[in-house]
C-alpha cells in the first residue's frame, strides 16, 4: 500500500549501529542458577515502589566480595604469583551474561523469541554476550486472563528473581546485561533502584510502560487501581545504570499520548496495545535499525523510537477484504496530524518535548502552531485522496487483493456411519455437548470479575485521582500562578479521565472477546 507522510521526521538522526549485526546460532539453556548461600533478598513491599533497606544483605554482600581483594593481607611474592595467574584464569572465565525475559502472558520465553530479541537487541550492542533463558511470572490480570496474577503480585516476584539471578551473576565474577520486555521491563526499572551503585549491569528494555516520556505507568504518577492489582510505578531511573530503550511509535502501553484529552489520540493507543506492542521480537533488523535517537541527559541512557507505518486506529479497517486499505489509506494521512497532535507535535508520533530519560506527565492542550496544523491536515487529505487512487487504479492493491481470493474447492462426498459406529458417535456427541456447555458457561462468568474490577476502578479510584488533580491546580493558583493553575485545576482531570476511561473501555472489550471466544469453544486465556 502506498506509505503515507505527514512531515518529514527530522527531530532527530537515525542510531548509528554498533558495528555489523550478526546472527547468532545457539542452543538456549534454562536458567536455574542456585542463589548464593548467604544472600538473602528482603521482601519487598507492596503496592508501592519497593525500596532497599540501608546494609541490606546484599550490599553487605557485594561489598564483601569487594574487600576479599582491597583488604587483604600483604602477600609474599610467590603467593603474589599464584594470585597474578588465578585472577587471569578468573578474568578468562568471566563473561557477560544476558538475562532474557519475555513480557506479560509469556512467563516462559521460548528459544524461538530469546534468539530474536538477543540478535535485534542485544548482540548488537553488547557482541560476545551469552544468552540465558530468565522465567518470571508475568500475569496481567484481567489481559492476560481471569484465573492470572494482578501485575503488581506478578511484579514483586519478578523483581526477587531477578535480584537473585544478578546477585548470582556478580558473585560468579560476570557482568548482567538484563533484557525486558513489557512487564519484565518494569521489572528491570524497578531492579535498577535496589542494585546498588557500581553493580556491573546494563539494561535494554523494549515496550518499557516506565518509558519515561510515553510510558503509560509514568504518564499518570501517584495513580494506583486496586481492583485491577495496577500500580503507576513511575518512570524508570534517570541514569542509574546503562540504559538502551526501545519504543515502537503508537505502541500504547509504552508510547502513550502526552495530552489524553485527544480523544482520538488515545483510541489509536490503546489498539496499539493490541497491533503494536505485541510486535517487537517480530521486527527485522533493517526496522531496527531505522530507530530515531531522542535526546537524553545522560550518554549512559540510549533512547530509541522506531517509526509504524500505519495507524493502530485503522488496523480493524484494514482487516476487511479488498476495500478495507484502500479507504484506511484515504483516511489515515489526515488523522494522522490528528493523532499526533496528542503526542504534541502533529508530525511525530511520540513526544518530542523534553529529554527521553526525564519523566514527562501528562497535560492538558499541545502549544501547538494551529495554522501549521491546518496546513497539515490539507495536505493530507490530498494525499489520501492520491493514495486511494492509486490503491484502486488497475494493478493497485485493490486488485491485488481480488485476484488472490479463491473459492473454496467441494469437500469429499459425506459418508454414512455403520451401525457398530452409532453408540460410539453417540457417546462421542454427549461428551464434547457437555464439554462445550461448561466451558461456554465458565467464559461468560468469568468475564463478570473483571468487569466488575474495571468499573470499581472507574467509580472509586479516578474520581479520587481527578479530585487530588483539581486541588492541585487550585493550589497551584492560590500560589500566584492563577490562570495556569486553574487552567490545570480544570483540565487536568478532564484530560485523565478521557485517557484513563478510554483505554478502560478498550481493556473491558478485550475481557469480553475473550469470553466470546471461550463461549464459541475457542481457547482462551480465561
Amino acid at each position: 500500500m502506498p506509505a503515507s507522510t505527514t512531515g518529514a521526521r527530522t527531530a532527530a538522526a537515525p542510531r548509528a549501529t554498533a558495528g555489523a549485526k550478526s546472527a547468532v546460532t545457539f542452543q538456549v539453556p534454562t536458567l536455574k542458577l542456585p542463589a548464593p548461600p548467604r544472600l538473602k533478598i528482603p521482601t519487598l513491599p507492596t503496592p508501592n515502589l519497593p525500596a532497599l533497606p540501608s546494609d541490606s544483605d546484599l550490599e553487605l554482600t557485594l561489598a564483601a566480595f569487594s574487600r576479599r581483594i582491597t583488604e587483604s593481607p600483604p602477600l609474599t611474592a610467590a603467593a603474589a604469583t599464584v594470585t597474578t595467574v588465578l585472577d587471569q584464569v578468573q578474568a578468562a572465565a568471566a563473561q557477560n551474561t544476558a538475562l532474557i525475559m519475555g513480557g506479560s502472558g509469556d512467563p516462559i520465553p521460548s528459544p524461538t523469541y530469546i534468539q530474536h530479541v538477543f540478535d535485534l537487541y542485544i548482540n548488537p550492542s553488547y557482541p560476545g554476550a551469552v544468552p540465558f533463558q530468565l522465567d518470571t511470572p508475568e500475569g496481567l490480570y484481567p489481559i492476560t486472563g481471569v484465573k492470572s496474577l494482578p501485575l503488581n503480585v506478578s511484579v514483586q516476584q519478578g523483581i526477587s528473581t531477578l535480584m537473585t539471578t544478578i546477585a548470582s551473576q556478580i558473585d560468579a565474577g560476570n557482568t548482567a546485561t538484563v533484557f525486558g520486555y513489557s512487564q519484565s521491563a518494569i521489572i528491570s526499572s524497578l531492579v535498577q533502584s535496589l542494585l546498588p551503585a557500581g553493580t556491573a549491569a546494563q539494561f535494554v528494555l523494549v515496550g518499557n510502560e516506565m518509558n519515561p516520556n510515553g510510558g503509560f505507568l509514568s504518564r499518570f504518577p501517584n495513580l494506583s487501581l486496586p481492583s485491577l492489582g495496577i500500580d503507576f510505578y513511575g518512570a524508570t531511573p534517570e541514569n542509574l545504570f546503562p540504559t538502551t530503550n526501545y519504543t515502537l511509535e503508537y505502541d500504547g502501553f509504552a508510547d502513550f499520548p502526552k495530552y489524553p484529552l485527544n480523544f482520538l489520540a488515545d483510541l489509536n493507543a490503546g489498539l496499539g496495545i493490541v497491533f503494536v506492542h505485541t510486535k517487537y521480537a517480530d521486527l527485522t533488523s533493517a526496522q531496527v535499525d531505522s530507530a530515531i535517537a531522542l535526546p537524553t541527559t545522560d550518554p549512559s541512557q540510549k533512547y530509541y523510537v522506531i517509526p509504524t507505518e500505519n495507524l493502530p486506529l485503522l488496523e480493524p479497517l484494514r482487516l476487511i477484504p479488498v476495500i478495507g486499505n484502500p479507504i484506511a489509506d484515504l483516511l489515515q494521512p489526515a488523522l494522522k496530524v490528528i493523532v499526533n497532535l496528542g503526542y504534541g507535535d502533529p508530525n511525530y508520533g511520540w513526544s518530542t518535548d523534553g529529554y527521553a530519560n526525564v519523566q514527562s506527565t501528562f497535560g492538558f492542550i499541545p502549544n501547538v502552531n494551529w495554522g501549521e496544523v491546518a496546513q497539515l491536515f490539507v495536505a493530507g487529505v490530498q494525499q489520501g485522496i492520491s493514495d486511494f487512487v492509486a490503491d484502486v487504479s488497475p494493478g493497485g492493491i485493490m486488485w491485488q487483493e481480488l485476484a488472490a481470493l479463491h473459492l473454496p474447492k467441494p469437500g469429499p462426498s459425506p459418508v454414512l456411519p455403520t451401525p457398530t459406529g452409532v453408540i460410539s458417535a453417540l457417546q462421542t456427541v454427549i461428551s464434547d455437548v457437555a464439554y462445550n456447555v461448561s466451558n461456554s458457561s465458565a467464559a461468560l462468568y468469568a468475564a463478570a470479575l473483571p468487569t466488575a474490577d474495571i468499573v470499581n476502578a472507574i467509580v472509586t479510584m479516578l474520581p479520587a485521582y481527578d479530585a487530588n488533580l483539581f486541588l492541585s491546580g487550585i493550589q497551584q493558583a492560590l500560589s500566584g500562578d492563577a490562570i495556569t493553575g486553574l487552567v490545570n485545576a480544570i483540565g487536568l482531570p478532564l484530560a485523565a479521565s478521557v485517557g484513563l476511561g478510554t483505554t478502560a473501555a478498550l481493556i473491558e472489550v478485550l475481557v469480553l472477546v475473550q469470553a466470546a471466544q471461550g463461549f464459541f469453544g475457542q481457547e482462551t486465556d480465561v
